[in-house]
């Protein structure tokens, strides 16, 4: 498959912070996900998915618990905003209005 286009990709300081709590192999494949995603452009499901009534997306490892990233697009570049383990079935709201929360501060500067 061709490459369609690189995208930057950017991780929020707090989502960083987050990151770095979750198990090694977690990160790992959180890092291949962002390298296929910095290249070509976007993820199908089920490794990506846009969230509901948000122009917000999620990345997801199913790994030893389920866990999730969430990132926005910004012009030539994805912006990492959140990162967390899930606990129920629906992601949580509390997750979205942090990662919106974020979203906002960025877009002050």
């Amino acid at each position: 498959m061709a490459q369609l286009y690189s995208k930057n990709i950017f991780i929020e300081n707090n989502a960083k912070k987050e990151l770095f709590k979750f198990p090694k192999l977690v990160r790992n494949s959180f890092d291949e996900l962002f390298g296929e995603l910095s290249s070509l452009g976007s993820l199908p499901y089920p490794e990506s998915r846009k969230l509901s009534g948000y122009d917000l997306f999620e990345l997801r490892v199913r790994l030893n618990g389920v866990y999730r990233c969430i990132y926005y697009y910004k012009k030539d570049y994805i912006v990492i905003l959140s990162a967390f383990k899930k606990k129920t079935q629906k992601t949580p709201l509390r997750e979205i209005q942090k990662a919106v929360k974020r979203r906002t501060k960025i877009n002050l500067y």
